[in-house]
């Protein structure tokens, strides 16, 4: 069996599709913008292209950065969690071992 990252380990079934839709909408309007250039005869990318070139860069950014942003918030509040939880079981230590020197 194969080793697992923990990138992919952790990457669900709705990742991978976001991430592959959102590769195949961006080279399809890179392909789309160089088919454009190619085929005109004066040489020019039709606006139609260009279009739908900016409406793919803008869904990559927000499925990659929202994702990103939202990965690190997450550990964030996991850390500021795991702290407070830390300090807590501290405290109760504490009192367990003051209880046990006064017995």
């Amino acid at each position: 069996m194969p080793k697992q990252t923990a990138q992919s380990a952790n990457c669900t079934c709705k990742e991978k599709i976001q991430y592959t839709t959102a590769l195949i909408f961006l080279f399809t309007g890179i392909v789309m913008c160089f088919m454009s250039f190619f085929m005109s005869k004066e040489g020019d990318v039709g606006s139609g292209a260009l279009t739908y070139l900016g409406e793919s860069v803008a869904f990559c950014s927000g499925v990659f950065c929202i994702n990103i942003y939202v990965r690190s918030k997450v550990s964030e509040a996991e850390t500021r969690l795991n702290h407070k939880i830390d300090r807590k079981m501290k405290k109760v230590d504490d009192l367990i071992i003051d209880e046990d020197t006064e017995l």
